[in-house]
């Protein structure tokens, strides 16, 4: 039993709505957008019903779904990882919030990164707000090679060629549709509605590692499956793991001058978490040594649909990829943290979420 790479791929726009009202008369002048790259939950809905299907399961024919794939709120034997983007090949990653980039007026790219600066008086109490430490910036709208999430890990510099920006990854597309009654099959009057889709390049695939069940259960070769909203299809490739990792290593764990371990603690996935206001704060749970700052995106909601109710799930509240704390540790704790590299954290981590990586981070006067 082996882990397996289900690669998804567009063959048409996709949608992924978010939490915006979709019903007659809720949506007002805002209309529901598009989540790109999709959590985990539409992508594991079409994953087991697709293992589930080539058990001889269907929603009408009486068959129990088969308990080795789980139930409406549990993955049962399945362990997911992901999801990640794969662009031309290459696996890109959600940078960590500590970089941040300007761009000159020749359109070059220039980065610095945030560390911790001098303790302050704020509506947190004192804390170390997070500082640049030489140049000035803002944060990146934009995804990682695996080398440059190295870089970033390892607090060496990050150059312009390991960004990958998202109008290279697709493209937003305004669609206007109307309701379709089901036993005339004909448009109903009053009923336009407008949304926003993707359309993924032809070179990104979005990919999640599936283990946990026999490697018989997964189907072989290529298939289309229904994905998102709209009633859109992907095409998707099941193969097996790639011989060259591409997670990114881990830098080495060093002791400063001052006989302190400085390190980071970044989200490659979203997070949730049971109690997310101690959790930025203090980091996730788990994690060794004392956390003196963090910085991140704003907090987002994942929510799904319920095959087995025909109904939304409710929203819930998750971390941002790319959230970053910072820590500092005594040196005895280093192979503690070292294990910290590639884990998970939180809630739901069977589904991927919550995945860390870990780094280094040095005080402005060492940078």
């Amino acid at each position: 039993m082996m882990g397996k790479i289900w690669a998804f791929r567009a063959l048409d726009t996709l949608f992924f709505r978010d939490g915006t009202p979709f019903n007659e008369g809720e949506t007002g002048s805002v209309p529901p957008a598009t989540l790109f790259p999709p959590s985990i939950m539409p992508l594991q809905g079409a994953i087991r019903t697709c293992l589930a299907r080539k058990q001889g399961w269907t929603p009408d024919n009486g068959k129990p779904f088969p308990p080795e794939l789980g139930d409406p709120d549990s993955l049962g034997q399945l362990k997911l990882e992901g999801p990640y983007l794969r662009f031309e090949g290459k696996c890109l990653f959600v940078p960590p919030s500590q970089l941040v980039g300007k761009q000159d007026s020749q359109g070059k790219w220039s980065f610095a990164r945030l560390v911790p600066g001098n303790e302050v008086e704020c509506d947190l109490g004192k804390v170390l707000l997070p500082e640049i430490s030489r140049k000035d910036g803002k944060p990146l709208s934009a995804w990682l090679t695996r080398e440059g999430l190295e870089a970033v890990l390892a607090h060496q510099e990050v150059r312009e060629e390991h960004l990958i920006f998202p109008d290279q990854l697709w493209k937003e597309e305004q669609k206007i549709g109307i309701r379709r009654n089901r036993q005339t099959r004909q448009a109903e009057d009053k009923h336009l509605y407008t949304l926003t889709q993707i359309r993924p390049s032809r070179k990104l695939e979005v990919i999640v590692k599936v283990d946990g069940i026999p490697d018989s259960w997964h189907p072989s070769g290529m298939l289309g499956l229904p994905l998102g909203g709209e009633g859109r299809f992907a095409r998707v490739e099941i193969g097996d793991e790639c011989r060259e990792n591409p997670f990114p290593a881990m830098p080495e764990i060093v002791t400063a001058k001052d006989g302190i371990v400085r390190f980071t603690v970044s989200l490659l996935t979203p997070g949730q978490y049971e109690n997310p206001q101690d959790v930025i704060r203090n980091g996730p749970l788990g994690v060794p040594g004392r956390c003196v700052s963090a910085c991140m995106g704003k907090a987002g909601t994942m929510g799904g649909w319920d095959l087995k109710h025909n109904c939304p799930r409710p929203l819930t509240p998750i971390l941002p990829a790319g959230s970053t704390w910072f820590f500092e540790a005594p040196p005895e704790l280093r192979e503690e943290i070292e294990h910290l590299h590639g884990s998970f954290s939180g809630m739901k981590t069977e589904y991927g979420m919550g995945q860390m990586v870990v780094g280094i981070w040095k005080k402005q006067e060492e940078s």
